[in-house]
């Protein structure tokens, strides 16, 4: 976080027109390089994910242009972006690089214990939910109205998974497959909302009805979680909170299939685990956006065929 003070010093720019427009521009700023991950280390070693934080400061920057009655307060915030992407080997040599996982043969399963937090963390989710259920539903029933004409029914699937305390529940997700019981094939409209993950919008009413949060692991399928309760230890320990729409590995990491992956993914679920709190909730529900618009460049390069 140090870094933002790159943001704050071109800022001064705007001290000239004005105190506010200076803490205004400043908190700008700062936001996009949060929001884009502009001052992490592993996007300012990796050329395709700093062409994904360009891109998405861009469209942030345009969004913030058009609310804002003065323009020019997005002056710094065009400036410190560009000299992110120009000056980013420079940068990445002053960037901590931080250890933001813990290996699951190292967790200590047995310390983990009820914080006051996640009682406090259940009410945003109820907050939270239901302003999300209802931004997000005219979304919905554009979509439900768009795969209903394209492939017909059902619009809605559940499927198995495995939450928390090991309990299995029912997931909602909008149907991006074939009804074929063999060689399913991602329907037109799955190839576009997959990669945005707009499929996992029904999970809110998952999140309202208790069995999800907003932040947290990743629910699994039951014959992942059997194959990775039985190779990686402490793999249940990641069951002592609910799973989450968005998380700690899934801003992180990528998606998984083989067991190696999940060690590794297992690996960050444990350290959210560990350090649950309402800055590491706001630290991934910040930087979910990169993460979409990076997987879905990377669907762009597959030409969509997921």
């Amino acid at each position: 976080m140090f870094m933002l003070v790159v943001d704050w010093l071109l800022s001064l720019m705007l001290l000239p027109i004005g105190w506010r427009s200076f803490l205004i521009g400043g908190i700008v700023s700062s936001i996009i390089a949060i929001i884009m991950r502009g001052y992490e280390y592993n996007v300012l070693i990796d050329r395709s994910k700093r062409i994904v934080s360009l891109v998405g400061s861009i469209f942030l920057l345009i969004f913030v242009c058009l609310l804002s009655y003065n323009s020019i307060i997005i002056l710094p915030a065009i400036t410190a972006v560009v000299f992110r992407f120009l000056f980013s080997n420079l940068l990445a040599k002053y960037t901590p690089k931080h250890r933001e996982f813990i290996e699951p043969s190292d967790f200590l399963c047995d310390k983990i214990s009820p914080k006051n937090y996640d009682k406090v963390k259940r009410v945003l989710d109820l907050f939270t939910g239901i302003i999300l259920f209802i931004i997000a539903l005219p979304i919905m029933m554009l979509l439900a109205l768009i795969i209903f004409l394209i492939s017909g029914g059902p619009i809605i699937i559940t499927q198995k998974r495995i939450g928390l305390s090991g309990k299995i529940f029912n997931m909602y997700k909008f149907r991006t497959y074939t009804n074929g019981d063999h060689n399913k094939k991602v329907t037109p409209i799955g190839k576009i909302i997959r990669p945005l993950r707009l499929d996992e919008l029904p999970q809110i009413y998952n999140v309202l009805k208790g069995e999800m949060s907003i932040v947290g692991p990743r629910p699994e399928l039951m014959e992942f979680h059997n194959m990775a309760k039985k190779h990686i230890p402490n793999y249940t320990c990641r069951l002592k909170v609910r799973p989450g729409i968005t998380g700690w590995a899934q801003i992180n990491y990528k998606y998984t299939t083989t067991l190696d992956e999940y060690k590794v993914k297992t690996a960050y679920d444990l350290f959210y685990v560990k350090n649950r709190s309402f800055i590491l909730d706001l630290k991934c529900v910040l930087k979910t956006p990169f993460t979409l618009l990076e997987e879905f460049f990377e669907a762009l390069k597959k030409h969509i065929k997921l």
